[in-house]
């Protein structure tokens, strides 16, 4: 049979087990918003390019590191209505 003091430091225990859950929780759901926030300013930018990048940063994070098709096509749905680079071209002499 367990003590008094067993007790209570088996129960001190689980409840560190259980905030060291949460808190890593929390760290993992706010990155998620920071990523989809940028995405989202990105989008309502002009910079194409940046807006893909934060589009593929933020899905990569919801999937574990890897974009499914479906990720790709949402991203280039979401930035049809920004401009394209214009590349530099060659002068014509």
């Amino acid at each position: 049979m367990m003590s008094l003091t067993e007790k209570i430091l088996f129960l001190a225990f689980g409840l560190l087990i259980i905030i060291f859950i949460a808190v890593g929780y929390l760290n993992k759901t706010d990155a998620l918003k920071l990523l989809k926030d940028k995405y989202e300013a990105a989008l309502a930018g002009d910079n194409r390019e940046e807006a893909i990048a934060a589009g593929q940063a933020y899905y990569r994070s919801l999937r574990g590191g890897e974009l499914t098709v479906e990720d790709e096509r949402m991203i280039f749905r979401d930035v049809a209505h920004l401009p394209e680079q214009e590349s530099p071209e060659d002068p014509e002499i």
